[in-house]
């Protein structure tokens, strides 16, 4: 068992999360996983439901108190993040791996500049797209690239290429089948983007490379520089996520969640300490993970608990937090 020190009544609280297959699911994640809980969507492309979040984490997440501040942390583009339309209060979002700080909606100037510094060091994203094609066997074509049609991505052979991803400056996005792409292929790959002054990392059916220095860890410790400034003191930090990309961002956050089924959830090597690894998948996993936040700051001032890797506060049946309406900052 290791205690928390208690946290006093002044102290913010900051929220760190990523959002797909942690707080938000696809109908098709869902199937996958299991933990179906009754949700209401929040991100529709092509006329059909990409994204639902669930009832209990709705609640949850309306109901935190005001020194509580959400930052949502996703490897999306800040495109893709805009199709979301989620019906609780986002204070700062984290977007591209790390690539983008937005504030209230708005890029933050401090932050664009590091980005921008990192991406004069590495090659133009085309240049890794063009590799990604290269080594899967595929022709550097513009229609190749683009991911345009299937005969456009997959050569006539075998290749681990499915598709490549929306062109953008800061990501690149292959998806691929696993089962073709070899640990000696991957490490082509990999080798490939370091020489190119960017990093590649492997998440189920998807292939990404970003920058080197790009990370949601660094975004979320120059968010937590900047809550600390407004609110006058450094925040506790809380923070969920399911896959590689947010592992360091957890090692750097006081408390953290991981959702049973995940690509952490097995492979976390401390999960008794500063972990908590979920009951459930899917959305009884977001549902338990909001929940726990809301008896985090519901328990302030007073001892948290930890306890066979659950956060159990005092008397938490009982701790109440004022629900309030909350509105969704635009383009956050």
């Amino acid at each position: 068992m290791t205690r928390v020190c208690p946290v006093g009544p002044a102290r913010p609280v900051l929220i760190t999360t990523d959002l797909d297959r942690t707080l938000i699911f696809s109908p098709r994640a869902t199937g996958q996983l299991g933990g179906a809980l009754p949700a209401d969507p929040v991100e529709h492309a092509d006329g059909q439901t990409a994204g639902e979040l669930c009832h209990a984490a709705r609640d949850a997440l309306a109901a935190l108190p005001e020194f509580a501040w959400t930052c949502v942390a996703t490897s999306r583009s800040v495109r893709r993040l805009g199709r979301l339309r989620l019906p609780f209060a986002v204070h700062y979002a984290i977007a591209a791996n790390g690539g983008v700080v937005l504030a209230g909606g708005v890029p933050d100037p401090g932050w664009a500049a590091r980005t921008a510094l990192l991406l004069a060091r590495a090659a133009p994203a085309a240049e890794v797209r063009c590799a990604f094609a290269a080594l899967a066997g595929c022709a550097a074509t513009g229609a190749g690239l683009a991911g345009a049609s299937p005969a456009g991505t997959r050569p006539s052979g075998a290749s681990w290429l499915e598709r490549m991803g929306d062109e953008d400056d800061m990501c690149c996005l292959a998806i691929v089948d696993p089962a073709r792409l070899g640990t000696e292929q991957f490490a082509a790959v990999a080798g490939r983007c370091v020489d190119l002054g960017w990093r590649a990392s492997l998440v189920g059916r998807k292939l990404y490379a970003f920058p080197a220095g790009f990370g949601k860890e660094h975004a979320a410790a120059f968010v937590a520089g900047k809550v600390a400034e407004r609110a006058g003191a450094a925040p506790l930090r809380l923070a969920a996520g399911d896959t590689e990309h947010d592992r360091p961002m957890l090692a750097g956050a006081n408390l953290a969640w991981v959702p049973a089924g995940s690509e952490l959830a097995a492979a976390w090597p401390d999960r008794g300490r500063a972990v908590t690894v979920t009951r459930r998948p899917g959305h009884a996993a977001a549902a338990q993970i909001t929940r726990e936040w809301l008896a985090v700051t519901g328990d302030q001032p007073g001892d948290l608990v930890r306890r066979r890797g659950r956060v159990e506060p005092r008397d938490t049946a009982r701790a109440q937090v004022p629900s309030r309406k909350l509105g969704l900052t635009r383009g956050s």
